[in-house]
């Protein structure tokens, strides 16, 4: 049986797509829909079979409702077959992952709670928010009955400065830290993260003009860090309403004619405005096209009073050709 860290022949050879990875880090700026996306993975990795973890990092109880379960995630739960979910904090993630690195609750309650080493811990840049990565690539080391107990970790990710912060703990914990109980999780989490047969991140952003430049921006720090790129997901997409004859000469001939009209007027302002709209996601697709020539994955902007489990489950529709159609990344 392997070890946490060494590759069992579960990871041996060349994945087949994006979901045949152990982690995928999700991640972008914040507000773009980044738990909507890891979350609409999740439910498609669990439709293909594979057992999966949706793990969030410190973020708003929003997973009850997206996921249609009426739970608290403080803890890892079930949410349907093959699928888990938690939201992790940073204080319950120390606590997991300090046990697990001394493989002794009686040594951690001595150790770490301990009202100076709480202190200490509180001080160091990073150490309490990097529990939570550690938590997240322990669970991509477990094993039950023989097998991982997940395939896939998908960790929805801080928005992307913290996300940068997060995921260059490791290092400087090898870089700064004497050989001691810190050093080895650290190595294979950074060992795990740096391979792109085992590890992905998902860029998550809008076609819009700041999203786009922090994304590359975050491409860029990932690229530093040694982390591989998976497809980015464009989110939120406004769909094509007219064919191009319609967009581009009827619509400007009718509006010429009917903007007038009491009637036509309004709805011909509202077809103008949805055009001008869909143009100017174009424009920013094609510049992060240009600028990070990686596939990307569409989603549209779904007008919904509501987020549920069925939007959920259309976006996951969508995902699902959009993945097929890639092939191995």
């Amino acid at each position: 049986m392997s070890q946490p860290g060494q590759s069992g022949p579960w990871v041996r050879g060349e994945p087949r797509g994006l979901l045949d990875r152990r982690l995928l880090i999700v991640s972008g700026k914040g507000g773009v829909g980044r738990t909507t996306v890891a979350a609409a993975l999740a439910v498609l990795a669990a439709r293909r079979g594979k057992r999966v973890l949706l793990a969030q990092t410190k973020s708003k109880d929003r997973l009850g409702a997206v996921l249609g379960v009426r739970k608290s995630f403080a803890e890892i739960q079930p949410v349907a077959d093959n699928l888990w979910a938690v939201n992790m904090t940073p204080e319950a993630a120390l606590r997991e992952y300090g046990i697990m690195v001394l493989r002794s609750a009686f040594i951690y309650k001595q150790v770490f709670e301990r009202d100076v080493v709480r202190a200490f811990l509180r001080a160091v840049p990073g150490l309490l928010d990097y529990s939570m990565l550690g938590k997240a690539w322990y669970h991509t080391t477990e094993m039950h009955g023989g097998r991982p107990r997940y395939d896939l970790v998908i960790l929805d990710g801080p928005a992307t400065g913290h996300a940068l912060t997060l995921l260059r703990v490791p290092k400087v914990i090898l870089d700064t830290v004497p050989e001691g109980p810190l050093t080895g999780p650290a190595r294979d989490c950074r060992q795990l993260l740096t391979d792109p047969l085992r590890c992905r991140a998902v860029l998550v952003t809008l076609a819009e003009d700041l999203p786009v430049t922090e994304t590359l921006q975050l491409a860029k720090g990932l690229h530093e860090l040694g982390i591989a790129l998976g497809p980015v997901a464009v989110n939120r997409l406004y769909p094509p309403r007219f064919s191009t004859g319609m967009s581009a000469i009827g619509l400007d001939e009718l509006s010429a004619t009917a903007s007038s009209d009491a009637v036509l007027g309004p709805v011909l302002a509202a077809a103008r405005l949805q055009r001008q709209r869909a143009q100017l996601n174009d424009s920013h697709v094609a510049r992060l096209r240009a600028e990070l020539p990686e596939p990307q994955l569409h989603l549209p902007y779904l007008f919904r009073s509501v987020f549920e489990r069925q939007a959920l489950e259309e976006l996951a529709d969508r995902l699902e050709g959009q993945l097929d159609g890639i092939g191995a990344i």
